[in-house]
C-alpha cells in the first residue's frame, strides 16, 4: 500500500512540475500597443534607427532580444530598405515633409525578449513608431505656428510617448534646446485641452551614433556627457520634467554598432555637417546595432532593463 501511495505522489508531483514548466515557458504578452513619435534634426538617423531595429541583424546568441518582426507590409518595406540600401554601404534618403503627418508611414513591430531570469517565459510586445522629418526641428524654432506644423503637433499629442533622437556627435545644443522648449509649450496646450495627464506622458531621449569615440567614451556617465555637450538641452528637459511631472529617461544607441577587438565603429565617414559626423556601414556583414530596444521598451513599460543598455560585450 505504501509503495502504491508513493507512486501516486510521484506521478502527481511530476504532473505539476511539467505543468509549471509549461506555463513558465509560455510567452507573456504585454498589454497595450504604444504609439511613439520620433523627433530629431536632419541626419540624426531617425529612419536608420527604425530600419536597423526592424532588421536587427547578427544578434548575439546571448542577446536579450529573441526576435524583432514586422507586423505589416509597410514595415516589411522598411526591412527591404535596410537590406537593399544600408547593407550595401549606402545611406537612406531623408524623410520628406508632407502637409499631413498621417501621410508618413507608421511602422509596427513585434518584439520578443528573453526573460531576465531562468524562471518565466519570453516577453512579447507590439510597438508602432512614426519618425518625423528633421525639418520639423527647424519649424519649431520659428516664431509662428503654420497650419502644417500644427498638424504635426496634433499628431504628436495623440501619441502615447515621445522619442527625442539627438545626434550625439552634433554641435547643435542651442538648436535642440529651443526646439524642445517650443515642443513642450505646444504639446502642453494640446494635451491639457484634451484633459490628458501630463505626468503620464513618457519622453525618452536617445543619443544616436554612440559608436563614435566622442560619445562612446561617456557611455558610463550620461550626466557628464549632457553637461559637456548639451547643457542647454539638459536644462530645457529638466524644466520640462519638473513642470509636467512626467518621466524622462536618457539612452545611448547606435544603428551601426562596433566591430573588432578592441571595439571600433563599424562606420565609414562620408561628410560632416554642423560638427556632426555622417556616414554609412563599413562592414555590412558584421552589422550589429545596439541600444535601440532600450528606449522603446522603457516608453512601453516605464521600466529599465539593464540588459538592453549593455554595450561592453558587443
Amino acid at each position: 500500500m505504501t509503495t502504491v501511495f508513493r507512486k501516486i505522489i510521484k506521478t502527481i508531483s511530476k504532473f505539476f512540475r511539467s505543468l509549471v514548466n509549461l506555463f513558465s515557458r509560455r510567452p507573456r504578452y504585454l498589454s497595450g500597443s504604444p504609439d511613439i513619435r520620433i523627433v530629431g534634426h536632419r541626419r540624426a538617423g531617425k529612419t536608420t534607427f527604425m530600419a536597423a531595429l526592424a532588421r536587427w541583424p547578427n544578434a548575439r546568441p546571448d542577446s536579450p532580444i529573441e526576435s524583432v518582426k514586422p507586423f505589416d507590409d509597410r514595415t516589411n518595406k522598411l526591412i527591404d530598405q535596410a537590406k537593399d540600401i544600408l547593407e550595401n554601404g549606402l545611406p537612406l534618403a531623408g524623410t520628406f515633409f508632407p502637409e499631413d503627418a498621417n501621410e508618413l508611414p507608421l511602422y509596427t513591430l513585434l518584439i520578443e525578449m528573453k526573460p531576465a531570469y531562468r524562471i518565466g517565459g519570453n516577453i512579447k510586445f507590439q510597438v508602432s513608431c512614426r519618425d518625423y522629418p528633421g525639418k520639423l526641428i527647424e519649424e519649431l524654432r520659428k516664431t509662428s505656428i503654420t497650419p502644417k506644423l500644427s498638424n504635426y503637433l496634433d499628431d504628436c499629442a495623440d501619441a502615447t510617448g515621445l522619442l527625442l533622437l539627438i545626434d550625439g556627435t552634433a554641435r547643435e545644443d542651442k538648436l535642440y534646446s529651443q526646439a524642445f522648449e517650443r515642443l513642450k509649450e505646444e504639446l502642453n496646450f494640446r494635451l491639457t485641452g484634451q484633459n490628458k495627464n501630463l505626468n503620464s506622458y513618457r519622453i525618452a531621449v536617445a543619443f544616436s551614433k554612440a559608436e563614435q569615440g566622442s560619445v562612446w567614451i561617456h557611455r558610463h556617465d550620461m550626466q557628464r556627457f549632457m553637461r559637456l555637450k548639451f547643457p542647454q538641452t539638459e536644462t530645457t528637459l529638466q524644466k520640462w520634467q519638473k513642470e509636467w511631472g512626467c518621466p524622462i529617461n536618457y539612452f545611448l544607441c547606435s544603428a551601426f554598432g562596433m566591430i573588432g577587438e578592441p571595439p571600433t565603429p563599424n562606420f565609414r565617414e562620408e561628410a560632416r555637417d554642423s560638427g556632426a559626423i555622417c556616414g554609412v556601414i563599413d562592414y555590412p556583414q558584421y552589422w550589429r546595432p545596439f541600444g535601440l530596444v532600450a528606449p522603446i521598451y522603457w516608453l512601453h513599460t516605464g521600466k529599465d532593463d539593464w540588459r538592453l543598455r549593455k554595450m561592453e560585450d558587443l
